[in-house]
């Protein structure tokens, strides 16, 4: 005997709703199965949800992505390379006596020392990276002669890259976050009309015959399941 049982997965919700909306319609006219305050329930929860569903997966996908993975390393490893090397030339100045030892303070950098600071996290890297842009543009400015072999401009330009990658990385985590969120928050509502739309199609054709009755249902949506080795291993995938 079939049985019937609400969708597991987002977007088997998904289906179950589309296939409702698109069979309340036949030739452009209403069949009126659905009540039309359940209808428009329906359409407007699935549009809401599809895209949450559809931002997840996009959010999810790129930030998995092997290829953008590698892109953000690369940007990275050059950004911490360039800040490093201009914090070391910095210092070299300093050393033979072409830059004042105060000027150090410019950059947000101590100045009785002349080691590079810690740049292995990100954010320390962020940090720094805005600080030796304002240091020298405030040096520069008093008349001090630009650093060269990297200039800021070149720094300024790798730096910056990897900013606008970070920064697009943490968009995608905190969209995938908000949309993880946005879904679970939305799943018993779509189950409610869910099984509202199914309860109200199955009274609808409770009078057919058994085999007309279950395939007019599924075209609603509804879904059904024989007890079967068969069935039972394919609703593991549902």
């Amino acid at each position: 005997m079939p049985y019937r049982r609400l969708p597991k997965t987002d977007r088997a919700r998904i289906r179950s709703l589309g296939s409702a909306i698109a069979a309340s319609t036949q030739n452009g006219i209403y069949t009126n199965v659905l009540p039309h305050d359940l209808y428009h329930r329906a359409k407007n929860f699935l549009d809401a949800f599809s895209r949450e569903v559809s931002a997840y997966e996009r959010c999810s996908a790129e930030q998995s992505s092997k290829r953008q993975s590698d892109k953000y390393e690369a940007a990275l490893k050059q950004a911490r390379m360039y800040v490093s090397h201009f914090i070391q030339v910095l210092s070299l100045g300093i050393i033979r006596g072409e830059i004042q030892r105060s000027k150090r303070a410019y950059y947000g950098l101590p100045e009785e020392q002349d080691s590079v600071p810690p740049l292995t996290s990100e954010t320390a890297l962020l940090q720094w990276g805005e600080n030796i842009k304002e240091g020298e543009r405030r040096r520069t400015a008093e008349g001090g002669i630009p650093i060269y072999n990297p200039t800021m401009g070149r720094v300024a330009v790798v730096f910056d890259l990897f900013k606008e990658m970070h920064s697009h990385r943490r968009m995608l985590q905190q969209r995938t976050v908000e949309a993880q969120e946005n879904i679970a928050a939305m799943r018993p509502e779509g189950d409610a009309i869910i099984l509202e739309i199914w309860n109200t199609v199955e009274a609808h054709f409770a009078t057919l015959a058994q085999e007309k009755r279950l395939k007019k249902c599924a075209q609603y949506g509804v879904i059904y399941y024989t007890r079967t080795d068969r069935t039972k291993k394919s609703e593991k995938n549902d």
